[in-house]
């Protein structure tokens, strides 16, 4: 498991089960609980029909006491923050179901959760709760304060590269699906650019395309528009990745924002219009209704699959981007690399360490003889 564990962590969450957003390791001391209350019921049940078991009984001063369950880490006030942030918006089983589905590797799982606990060294914790800096702002947009919420989505400087390809990533999901079920040709590779527009005798598909109407609309340019030629029904889909409180009221403003689209394509193309938000936290939470958002979309989608997807260009700005704030230890021990090099210094030579070390006890052998 090296690297599956952030250093700054809740010790807590590695014990709790992966349904209720842990790692679902067991701990010494629930063994010990479960073995310690079977044991207590199998004694209960036997001492009626044997007298060793029922002294036992008797002499068991704590047969009725168990063992109380310990401190939460959602109680925590910096490693719960985001579990009570999203209790109210989020379905929290399905907001954690991609620890156990999605086959994620354990450093990234730690680099996730360690986001989510606001474990990261970002400026503003480096200034509120370590007091090892006075200026919280981000470092790239020099604006805001630096928090995980912050970078994750709602940094101007990453929004233009970074949490578009998470957004990209995320609907092309989507739209090879829609492209599968009426048999269009699909992307060759998931970093490939969708045409604008695909067409067969059954279905036509825009990608990010301008849609012309008579009534002028501000909002219109979804991600997605699928027209069913067949059904006469049109889908309009539209994608959003922002900070995992903001999921319902985003969710909400997708549908506000394209209603004037949707009755505008209701007139001009004599169709039946609806509006799809697929709408994914930053850190993986979801809304009560994605999955039923997703059945309205042609094809089969899963959630896990667009959850997944999101989370893993999160934790790639993140850990990857050279200039990302997470990415910056706040020193070069915390990152695992060892003290740096100074000017015209060079890193030990292989078995130059041995060597050294002979040499001090070698020293120290003639030092002892000296001294007797």
């Amino acid at each position: 498991m090296h690297g599956g564990f952030h250093p700054k962590s809740s010790t807590l969450r590695l014990y709790a089960s992966c349904k209720e957003g842990g790692r679902g390791l067991v701990s010494v001391r629930a063994t010990i609980q479960d073995e310690t209350s079977k044991t207590h019921k199998y004694i209960k049940d036997k001492a009626p029909t044997d007298d060793v078991l029922s002294e036992c009984l008797r002499q068991w001063r704590t047969e009725d006491e168990m063992l109380e369950d310990g401190p939460s880490w959602e109680d925590k006030p910096l490693h719960g923050m985001y579990h009570r942030n999203i209790t109210e918006v989020a379905d929290l089983n399905k907001s954690y179901q991609w620890l156990e589905r999605a086959g994620l590797k354990d450093s990234t799982e730690a680099l996730i959760l360690a986001a989510q606990e606001q474990a990261l060294s970002t400026r503003a914790i480096e200034a509120q709760i370590y007091h090892t800096r006075q200026d919280p702002r981000c470092r790239l947009c020099k604006e805001a304060p630096e928090t995980v919420q912050h970078i994750t989505a709602g940094c101007k400087m990453l929004a233009g590269k970074a949490y578009m390809e998470r957004h990209n990533q995320v609907a092309g999901i989507v739209y090879r699906n829609i492209c599968a079920e009426y048999g269009l040709e699909t992307p060759r590779s998931k970093w490939e650019t969708p045409p604008k527009v695909v067409e067969n005798e059954r279905a036509k598909i825009l990608w990010d395309f301008q849609i012309q109407t008579d009534r002028m609309v501000m909002a219109n340019q979804p991600d997605i528009v699928v027209v069913d030629k067949e059904q006469r029904k049109a889908v309009v889909v539209d994608v959003a990745i922002p900070s995992d409180g903001n999921i319902r009221k985003k969710e909400h403003e997708k549908l506000e924002k394209y209603q004037g689209l949707r009755e505008e394509l209701e007139k001009a193309w004599k169709v039946k219009a609806t509006v799809v938000p697929v709408v994914i936290g930053a850190l993986g939470a979801v809304t009560p209704k994605l999955e039923e958002w997703l059945r309205q979309i042609p094809g089969i989608t899963s959630d896990i699959s667009v959850q997944k997807s999101a989370v893993l260009g999160n934790s790639k700005d993140t850990a990857q981007n050279p200039q990302a704030p997470c990415a910056e230890p706040s020193s070069s021990l915390a990152s695992g690399r060892g003290p740096e090099l100074g000017k015209g210094m060079r890193p030990p030579a292989e078995g130059e360490n041995r060597v050294c070390m002979r040499e001090r006890e070698r020293e120290r052998e003639r030092e002892q003889k000296l001294a007797s």
